[in-house]
């Protein structure tokens, strides 16, 4: 299945359906928030969709934005090590504004974040990661996690892996979520959010 596409807009738009048990015994637990059915972290996750994880980064590739690519496999690998540096990087690349919108007769919209309780409320910063490297040697079919894995191809970059490996980044589903219920279906729209041209200097004065 193929994601949808609004060029205008620069939004990619996918559904995926509620997975509440999963993602509280996930594992490890709070990290998988959006996973392709297909891949072998989906039955942690606390969504899931049926479109790919490469489908979505290669639809905002198309769409002209430029994954950051700046994770590195240790940051999952050597997240126990105390002594590697990869571990503490926070995810870089194109901001994205990431939307749950929810149906029945009069649908409305939520943020992402509006499904989770951010109990150590470091926030949330949604980048475009990339990581397409590992697509083929994880298979994880990761799209958004809750922290900087270099897995994920969207990921918080508010929190690192240093963070998950010590318990400082922990995350729960919300009351929301819960009232809608195990299997929900939803639809998701990631939209990019392209950075404002930078300010031209001030010609120089003349004298």
């Amino acid at each position: 299945m193929q994601p949808q596409v609004d060029r205008e807009r620069k939004l990619v738009r996918i559904p995926a359906r509620l997975q509440l048990q999963a993602f509280a015994k996930g594992q490890p637990p709070g990290h998988h928030l959006i996973t392709w059915s297909g891949g072998r972290a989906g039955k942690h996750a606390l969504l899931l969709t049926p479109v790919s994880d490469a489908a979505i980064l290669s639809a905002f590739e198309a769409l002209g934005a430029r994954p950051g690519d700046t994770l590195v496999e240790e940051s999952w690998t050597e997240r126990a090590n105390p002594q590697h540096p990869a571990p503490d990087l926070h995810a870089t690349g194109p901001r994205l504004e990431i939307q749950v919108v929810i149906g029945g007769p009069k649908p409305r919209r939520v943020s992402l974040e509006a499904l989770v309780v951010d109990v150590d409320e470091r926030g949330f910063e949604w980048r475009l990661a990339g990581n397409r490297a590992l697509i083929q040697r994880w298979r994880s079919g990761c799209v958004v996690c809750l922290q900087s894995c270099p897995g994920s191809k969207i990921a918080n970059a508010k929190a690192t892996m240093r963070h998950l490996e010590q318990g400082r980044s922990r995350f729960r589903a919300s009351a929301l979520a819960l009232e809608l219920g195990e299997d929900a279906e939803l639809w998701i729209e990631l939209r990019w959010v392209p950075a404002p041209p930078a300010a031209r200097p001030a010609p120089p004065e003349r004298r």
